[in-house]
């Protein structure tokens, strides 16, 4: 009797001892990161038959458990990763958006002040000073285009340095997570104990990894964890680990692919099956955002030249001279190598979709060409006359008089190069004769003239070519009135030599509200829509649109990152209610347990008393 009351006095102790060494293993780790809570588990000895029934033989420790619930850690990981999404992107749309937004780097105010210059040299269109003003604002007007280049490139390599970085720490958590399976292996080999706190590191590093792409788990039957991204990719199997790589896009030297490096070779994954975390965040801004914005800004520089070139070419400089010189680079060849495309017509032969990288070039081109004051072609190289009178200073209120004259460059099919103004095409004009039936103007072959589609109440004169002129009447015009369109320097006013009109710097600044950009919804690629596509904004529209674009897209990832912060939080605290530590029932553990180990030793306190007493009934 006395051995069995020690036996079971020594269960109780060792029993309440294990229960205080795990309460105790509680409380130190209660602020470890992943760390779940530990519990033992107890089970009755097998009792053993006496006459008068089964007596208990005392208790065993069995097993010491982590508080652990598969589905509250998958939760758990999956809002980790989009918390991390999330935050990314709202990090660097903000950036992004400061920029475009920003009233003093921003693109808007530099837009108003160039062509607000040409509405002032248009009141003196033969002032040096004010022909100078113009070019300084048009190169302000470049170095600020420059200037947003080079801020979204140094982002850009932002977005490749951090590629790099978060790949090189995915590979280093997933030899860490095959490390630590290992090591559960072998501790597990002919045993069905784990060891719980290997189990809770491994469940932190895989945490870890959520932060940086979205990542799903399978429990496989030995016990380690095979860990899979994107749609199924393996990176961890068992005890081995797949490398990802950055590597430098085929058609883009300067965007950065992620893909897994097999010995000497890579295999590129697609960008829209790894998403979540920080890298599905970058790759996601960088195709969604950055991307679509630099291609926008590029089809807005090359709008810009290219309208403002060509309407600059169809006036006269102050030497009474064709404007020749181009105000601003040519960007078409970053468009098409074999023909001079433009974003602005319908071009047969032009590409279905232009490469980022092309459009990135052009923006980091775009300059002002021109530098002499004096070449600034301001005056028209048309002039119009009324029943064979130039430009009555004072017509009588009956008399008609030209509002308005502007050669407009060909726009049918694939254009010839060089391109062919009115004035180039027909040195010695056209008479036009007004039909007052009709309220219209006949003309000889090959003209035909009809209802302008820019200019209200205006007239579109365009040969079988191509080539067109638009103009608008003032006044009423007499039936069988003829109206002559000349070019400057011919037939009897040779006066007019020198071209003091305001005409084509009036066309110019009119530019400005034209619709002369193709606003087309940009998808996520690297390729953006173009050729034969009509322009359907103006250059301060289309650059409203991208930031408010971009502001959208700024305030939806920081609604969305809040949002998410809170939805992590609650999922934290699901989680460590139930499987954290809380030191107020481990308090309250050590105190129960306390009093069972001293229990039990007062238990092997009597064995012994009773033993010893029994000594002495012997002696």
């Amino acid at each position: 009797m006395g051995s069995g009351i020690f036996g079971i006095g020594i269960s109780g102790l060792n029993a309440a001892r294990a229960s205080l060494e795990t309460t105790s293993h509680n409380i130190s780790n209660v602020n470890t990161a992943g760390y779940h809570r530990q519990t033992n588990s107890q089970t009755a000895r097998t009792p053993f038959f006496e006459g008068y029934g089964f007596v208990g033989r005392g208790v065993d420790t069995t097993q010491v458990s982590r508080v652990y619930d598969r589905y509250l850690e998958r939760q758990l990981n999956g809002a980790i990763s989009l918390d991390s999404y999330y935050g990314t992107q709202e990090s660097f749309l903000a950036q992004i958006d400061n920029i475009v937004a920003d009233q003093t780097a921003g693109l808007s105010p530099t837009v108003q002040d160039f062509f607000r210059g040409l509405q002032t040299l248009s009141a003196n269109p033969k002032s040096i000073p004010a022909r100078q003003d113009v070019i300084n604002l048009a190169q302000s007007l470049a170095g600020r285009i420059q200037s947003l280049h080079g801020r979204f490139e140094d982002i850009r390599r932002s977005v490749n340095g951090q590629i790099q970085s978060v790949t090189e720490n995915i590979n280093a958590y997933s030899e860490q997570i095959a490390s630590v399976n290992q090591r559960i292996l072998a501790l597990n080999q002919g045993s069905a104990r784990v060891p719980n706190d290997l189990l809770d590191q491994r469940d932190q590093l895989v945490a870890e990894l959520n932060k940086l792409v979205k990542t799903d788990v399978m429990l496989q039957p030995d016990g380690s964890y095979s860990v899979f991204i994107g749609n199924g990719q393996g990176l961890v199997t068992g005890t081995s680990a797949n490398k990802l790589v950055a590597v430098p896009n085929a058609d883009d030297p300067e965007q950065l692919d992620v893909a897994y490096g097999y010995g000497g070779g890579e295999v590129r994954i697609p960008e829209s099956m790894l998403d979540g975390g920080q890298l599905g965040a970058l790759l996601n801004y960088r195709s969604g955002t950055l991307n679509r914005v630099q291609a926008d800004l590029g089809r807005l520089s090359i709008s810009i030249a290219d309208t403002m070139n060509r309407q600059h070419a169809l006036g006269r400089d102050l030497d009474n001279q064709p404007g020749s010189a181009q105000l601003f680079n040519d960007l078409n060849p970053y468009l098409d190598g074999a023909a001079p495309p433009s974003p602005l017509v319908a071009i047969d032969n032009a590409p279905t979709y232009l490469q980022l990288k092309q459009l990135r070039e052009a923006t980091r081109s775009f300059a002002v060409r021109l530098d002499d004051p004096a070449k600034l072609a301001v005056g028209s190289s048309l002039k119009a006359t009324s029943a064979g009178v130039v430009s009555p200073p004072a017509p009588a209120p009956d008399t008609p008089s030209l509002a308005f004259v502007s050669s407009v460059w060909q726009e049918a099919g694939a254009r010839p190069a060089p391109l062919v103004d009115f004035a180039t095409a027909y040195p010695a004009g056209v008479d036009l004769t007004y039909d007052a039936a009709a309220q219209t103007f006949s003309a000889p072959a090959p003209f035909v003239v009809t209802a302008s589609r820019d200019i209200a109440g205006g007239f579109r004169l365009t040969d079988n070519n191509g080539v067109t002129v638009e103009f608008k009447l003032e006044g009423s015009p007499k039936d069988f009135e003829v109206l002559q369109i000349r070019t400057r320097g011919t037939g009897p006013a040779s006066a007019d030599a020198a071209p003091s009109d305001n005409a084509n710097i009036l066309a110019l600044a009119k530019i400005q509200n034209q619709n002369t950009v193709v606003n087309t919804p940009s998808s996520n690629s690297d390729f953006v829509p173009a050729g034969n596509l009509a322009p359907n904004t103006n250059f301060q529209s289309f650059y409203g649109q991208m930031v408010s674009f971009v502001g959208s897209s700024a305030n939806v990832a920081k609604v969305a990152a809040q949002s998410q912060a809170t939805t992590l939080k609650e999922v934290q605290l699901a989680r460590e209610s139930f499987s954290g530590v809380n030191l107020d029932e481990e308090a309250a553990n050590l105190i129960r347990f306390q009093q069972a180990y001293q229990a039990s030793s007062k238990v092997i306190q009597i064995a012994e008393k009773i033993f010893s007493d029994l000594l002495q009934l012997g002696g």
